[in-house]
């Protein structure tokens, strides 16, 4: 097993790189799918979300790159609009020292614009499919010349939303095209439909670092109509630097802003309906530690890496195990601390049981009380013994 990047023989350009971003020693994701990758053969790669999956890929595609020829050579897919330009800010400066470049194609922006990006013949393309597609059909991008696709988030991109123009740009490559599928999780049904499009993958499942600080996944109760408040006071009492807040409906998510605005808390909202820009714009400022809680819908919940984020709050449940994975991994990134909480009402509670039970995950109840965490058994043992002293306290 390689201990050092300098192991897996990359090219001086990258090795220099990484060590100017001071990285030295890969993750387990980049151990076990490195040389895989190198040697040519399809792979589909599950691992923790902020283990280093972009990079297990991006590392020994861009070593093999070629900057002569001025042909696209690698396609990376992926669902949403921020993971694209994410996905092209870790490229850039990686081909950059190769004399290559990167453009990222997405949808809701001027078509013109992109086609006119394009004629910088770039190596590598980072692309949502459904404009990948429509930019293909027109003849704009041409994937004959492509040696490797990645689809990242491949649980996602492999459902029923994403599924047809995935298999249809792939269908669009040549036959030894090496195919790369990338998630956090990988059901048996996505190893099934990935195998379908990849010719003899290996299947690599990697763990989490194994000196992660770990991360602690607990929860609130809370009467529905006190949500609200019960959020306020648990941002108040964490008090961390960057938490993320999931909400499944855009009108709840402008309701809580307003509250938490109210009593002095600094967000910002985060949703579909709001432009590229916008979003764009908001993500940055929250990088930047502008403000501490970015309020979101799922559209910031998958391959979004921000560095920093201390606490997730799981406002409405997950609709589902993988997806609670996926917000969760906000936090908790390269191996660092993070907290992770769900506030339900007891019509909810059978929610995160069934999700700790189908992640193994261990979810603790926790209670507020006098600005601390503590175990509700403990407050409920303190609150019973209680008995009436000067008045304070009556028993009838």
């Amino acid at each position: 097993m390689s201990t050092t990047f300098a192991d897996f023989k990359l090219s001086a350009p990258l090795l220099e790189a990484l060590e100017e971003r001071n990285m030295k020693r890969p993750t387990s994701v980049q151990q076990d799918a490195i040389p895989v990758i190198q040697s040519g053969r399809n792979a589909l790669v599950e691992s923790p979300t902020g283990t280093g999956k972009t990079l297990a890929y991006l590392l020994p595609l861009i070593d093999k790159v070629e900057a002569d020829t001025k042909e696209l050579q690698v396609l990376v897919l992926a669902p949403t609009h921020e993971l694209v330009m994410q996905i092209a800010r870790e490229a850039e400066p990686l081909l950059a020292k190769k004399g290559a470049t990167v453009v990222p194609i997405i949808g809701g922006v001027d078509v013109k614009r992109q086609v006119e990006r394009l004629k910088k013949r770039p190596a590598l393309i980072a692309a949502t499919p459904g404009r990948l597609l429509e930019l293909i059909e027109q003849r704009k991008v041409k994937v004959h010349t492509v040696k490797a696709v990645v689809v990242d988030e491949a649980d996602r991109l492999l459902d029923e939303g994403f599924s047809r123009p995935v298999q249809d740009v792939l269908k669009r490559t040549m036959r030894d095209t090496q195919r790369l599928f990338f998630s956090a999780t990988l059901s048996e049904q996505v190893v099934q439909l990935a195998s379908a499009l990849a010719a003899e993958p290996v299947v690599i499942r990697s763990a989490a670092p194994e000196n992660t600080a770990g991360v602690a996944h607990m929860y609130l109760v809370s009467d529905p109509r006190k949500k609200a408040d019960t959020l306020r006071r648990l941002l108040r009492l964490v008090n961390a630097r960057a938490s993320i807040v999931f909400v499944n409906q855009i009108d709840k998510v402008e309701e809580i802003t307003a509250k938490l605005t109210y009593h002095h808390l600094p967000c910002r909202l985060l949703h579909r309906d709001a432009s590229k820009e916008e979003r764009a714009h908001t993500l940055q400022q929250f990088r930047n530690g502008a403000f501490p809680v970015l309020i979101t819908t799922d559209v910031a919940a998958r391959g979004l890496d921000i560095p920093g984020v201390e606490c997730i709050v799981h406002y409405d449940p997950a609709p589902d195990a993988d997806t609670y994975i996926h917000r969760s991994g906000r936090t908790g990134r390269m191996g660092r601390a993070g907290l992770v909480f769900s506030i339900v009402t007891p019509q909810e509670l059978f929610i995160v049981r069934k999700f700790a039970k189908q992640t193994g995950l261990s979810i603790v109840e926790k209670a507020m009380s006098y600005g601390a965490l503590v175990d509700p058994s403990d407050l409920r043992k303190k609150n019973s013994g209680r008995v009436h002293k000067k008045g304070r306290f009556r028993t009838k």
